[in-house]
């Protein structure tokens, strides 16, 4: 049973990697590190790395003499990050971690990034001061969290074709979408400098189908709540996330508006 349970949560992070890092997460992780700036020789945390992008773009950084770590309380997520960081050639830490009990020393990082994982953390503000305390007095975080959904074009589908079935949409990756709400848990957290900006970037799938297939089958939340579809009310669903995309398709192409919060905070 324990094999079957580790290959189904491997699969689902190998689908979350192939559908959604290429399209959606890994671009926002561009901008992130950039933002970021990792030097040669510094500490990075990547807490709730998912498959990994963050490390993997901030490693060629960090050389020589850096130390590189990813968490996920997702062990799908961290046997996939690890694979790709041994067939990349490149040395990480990987632990299957909570983001609350963070199992580090007090200023151990330079760095901390944390690319779409406030949200998930029970408590956001408790997630935000772990990764403070982790965090050397000179260190660095950068953080991204969606905006409101209404924002997100393809989600906001998908959670509109939902209620129209009777099924309660994924909300919770877009629970902290209020600038004001996300600058009041980074200050309750003990971060003094606080810098929030918006911005937008664009996510092209080769149809709607094909947005529906990769979120289903990489996304959690989603997943979950696609799950709780009736089977002969699955066409329809699909049919009523095409109309509603239509506006976003030109050429067969579907192009879908993203929209998120970009964090740094320093102690």
């Amino acid at each position: 049973m324990a094999n079957d349970q580790d290959d189904a949560a491997s699969s689902a992070a190998e689908a979350y990697e192939h559908y959604l890092v290429s399209k959606i997460f890994g671009p926002w992780a561009e901008i992130a590190i950039d933002l970021a700036a990792p030097q040669p020789g510094e500490t990075v945390l990547d807490a709730a790395c998912g498959t990994g992008i963050g490390v993997r773009l901030a490693a060629p950084r960090v050389r020589p003499g850096g130390r590189l770590t990813g968490i996920d309380n997702d062990p799908g997520m961290v046997m996939v990050a690890r694979r790709i960081a041994g067939d990349e050639g490149f040395s990480a830490e990987w632990r299957c971690e909570s983001l609350l009990q963070l199992p580090f020393a007090d200023a151990t990082f330079d760095l901390c990034l944390c690319l779409q994982g406030p949200q998930f953390a029970t408590d956001p503000a408790a997630a935000l001061a772990e990764l403070r305390r982790v965090l050397k007095p000179s260190g660095r975080l950068i953080a991204t969290m969606w905006c409101a959904i209404e924002h997100n074009k393809g989600h906001y589908a998908l959670a509109q074709a939902l209620e129209r079935q009777g099924v309660a949409p994924a909300t919770r990756p877009f629970s902290l979408g209020g600038g004001e709400t996300v600058r009041t848990l980074v200050r309750q957290a003990g971060f003094r400098k606080i810098e929030l900006q918006v911005r937008e970037l664009q996510a092209s799938f080769p149809s709607a189908e094909a947005f529906i297939a990769g979120v289903a089958a990489g996304a959690p939340a989603t997943r979950h709540a696609l799950a709780q579809l009736p089977e002969n009310r699955k066409q329809q669903f699909v049919e009523d996330v095409k109309a509603i995309l239509q506006p976003y398709v030109k050429d067969d192409i579907v192009t879908l508006p993203t929209r998120a919060h970009l964090l740094f905070a320093a102690p």
